[in-house]
């Protein structure tokens, strides 16, 4: 065999070779796999599926930086199909989660971890930092961090139905629930003072007004999820609940059902939040 001839073999192994790694492995993307018993042609398939998902996941697309996209770890199950969990780590130039558009943002550099399960080469599931669902648009349901703590102290039950602060805190104590003041605070949405309680170790901040024609007028300066209040854009760092009743807007911040549960009890269905 010529010279000339070995060489032209060599060079198109070669291109070969980069043509493949191009086809599973995508530009500027490092690759930090751990070794996946029993990988098979299902592997990279999933791995393509996975990152090509990445890029078109509402908050890597929103602010994502290429270069900073690597996969951290894969696994796979013992199921049939075999489905893959993919965890991907990148870079934003923004805080938050999803479509930021219109949102007052932080310019700062977030790092994010995405896991990803891929079944059949589809994706099924997709959350970011554990906390935002790039399917469905909307933060995780998070397990209840505590059981609601009871109060020692006897409190006769309210003589009626919860209309303003006061009212609102005897009922509560008289499901036998501990509550404390914790602060009250000017910086407001609202045009009144931002009461900050404690309920059964859970943060709640009530807004009372002089009036409830006053509280009416506010809570309808509330956008439906919750994001605005008048002219102001608010994220919020977990799922806002925001109640109405008497003279009295309350608002709490998380996802426990037992907290939920309790203000719904008295206080009705939210009327914004998510």
């Amino acid at each position: 065999m010529s010279k000339q001839m070995k060489m032209a073999i060599i060079a198109a192994i070669v291109a070969a070779s980069v043509i493949v790694a191009a086809y599973f492995i995508p530009a500027q993307t490092t690759v930090n796999i751990e070794p996946v018993e029993g990988e098979d042609e299902d592997t990279p398939r999933a791995i393509a599926a996975a990152l090509d998902y990445v890029r078109i996941s509402p908050t890597y697309a929103f602010d994502g930086i290429e270069d900073t996209i690597k996969i951290d770890k894969i696994s796979k199950t013992g199921s049939s199909p075999a489905e893959f969990d993919i965890t991907v780590s990148f870079e934003s130039t923004h805080g938050g989660f999803g479509n930021r558009e219109g949102q007052m943002l932080t310019q700062v550099m977030t790092p994010h971890m995405m896991q990803i399960l891929v079944s059949d080469g589809t994706v099924i599931s997709a959350v970011t930092d554990g906390t935002w669902d790039e399917q469905n648009h909307q933060y995780v349901l998070k397990h209840p961090s505590e059981k609601l703590v009871p109060s020692d102290e006897q409190v006769p039950a309210p003589s009626g139905p919860v209309s303003d602060y006061a009212s609102l805190v005897d009922s509560i104590k008289s499901r036998g629930i501990a509550v404390e003041p914790v602060e009250e605070l000017d910086d407001s949405p609202f045009s009144t003072p931002t009461k900050v309680i404690s309920v059964g170790g859970a943060t709640i901040q009530v807004y009372e007004f002089q009036s409830e024609s006053d509280a009416e007028s506010a809570r309808l300066t509330v956008s439906e999820d919750g994001t605005e209040i008048g002219t102001s854009i608010i994220r919020w760092m977990d799922t806002p609940h925001f109640y109405a009743k008497g003279k009295i807007i309350v608002l709490y911040v998380g996802q426990n059902p037992e907290v939920t549960s309790l203000l719904e009890a008295f206080l009705g269905n939210q009327f914004a939040g998510m």
